[in-house]
């Protein structure tokens, strides 16, 4: 085993304990649940609409952020916190490469939650609904976005003890408000890049609804998506790298 894919593993065991994983866990099963209590003799029209509702309004804007937020700011602000970075730095690796890796740590932790989310959203749909092709359109679309979102909020984690704030603030106000609000700016909202994969992989059904107040100006597109979180992702890890270039850590 590398000494990077060690960082990786002790990245994502320490920021997803079973404390952790537990709270988060019921967090990302609520849209399901939600779903699952709340569409019993409905519609299909209705449902498909409290489906999206519930997708848009709390799955991917509030889940996403809130669970990568908490997990990827731990991926190196706990180091920071527990004094413990050094003993990394001190291994023969590259700062690139501990950035890389804890900012990889942070999505395979953020990500089993979100796909444990994604699949509960996913089997409620499937049961309520008859369609079960939505489950895997979730989990890509939710990757997607944890990509984006993990790198910006690793470096975040690092940088101030007051990242939690700092990542609900750029969540709820910068994509809440103003992405929401001038749509031109949506393609800078990490959960609208993702979820503009879900809507182009997910049943042509959900089309039939009008989610301009989700996507903006962002045409759906996994691979265009998916290109937009890598590019986020790179500037995360040469950011990161600069920080841990800068201090002195050992």
């Amino acid at each position: 085993m590398t000494a990077a894919v060690l960082v990786v593993r002790m990245t994502t065991a320490q920021v997803l304990g079973f404390r952790r994983l537990l709270s988060l866990g019921a967090l990302a099963l609520l849209p399901g649940v939600i779903i699952y209590l709340s569409t019993a003799r409905a519609s299909d029209t209705s449902r498909l609409e409290t489906f999206a509702d519930v997708t848009v309004g709390l799955f991917f804007s509030v889940v996403l952020p809130v669970v990568t937020l908490i997990l990827s700011a731990s991926a190196l602000g706990d180091e920071r916190r527990d004094q413990t970075l050094s003993f990394i730095v001190l291994r023969p690796l590259r700062r690139s490469t501990i950035a890389a890796a804890k900012i990889t740590g942070a999505i395979v932790a953020a990500g089993a939650v979100v796909t444990l989310g994604a699949l509960g959203l996913g089997i409620a749909m499937g049961l309520r609904h008859g369609d079960w092709g939505y489950a895997v359109p979730l989990i890509v679309g939710g990757w997607i976005a944890v990509i984006a979102y993990s790198a910006l909020f690793t470096p975040l984690g690092y940088l101030t003890e007051r990242a939690t704030l700092a990542g609900l603030a750029f969540a709820f106000l910068w994509e809440g408000a103003v992405a929401g609000s001038v749509p031109a700016l949506a393609s800078l909202s990490p959960w609208r890049i993702g979820f503009s994969a879900f809507v182009d992989l997910a049943p042509v059904e959900i089309r039939s609804i009008d989610l301009s107040f989700a996507l903006g100006n962002v045409v759906p597109g996994t691979f265009g998506a998916l290109a937009k979180a890598l590019v986020i992702l790179a500037y995360g890890v040469l950011l990161t790298t600069w920080i841990l270039r800068r201090r002195d850590l050992a």
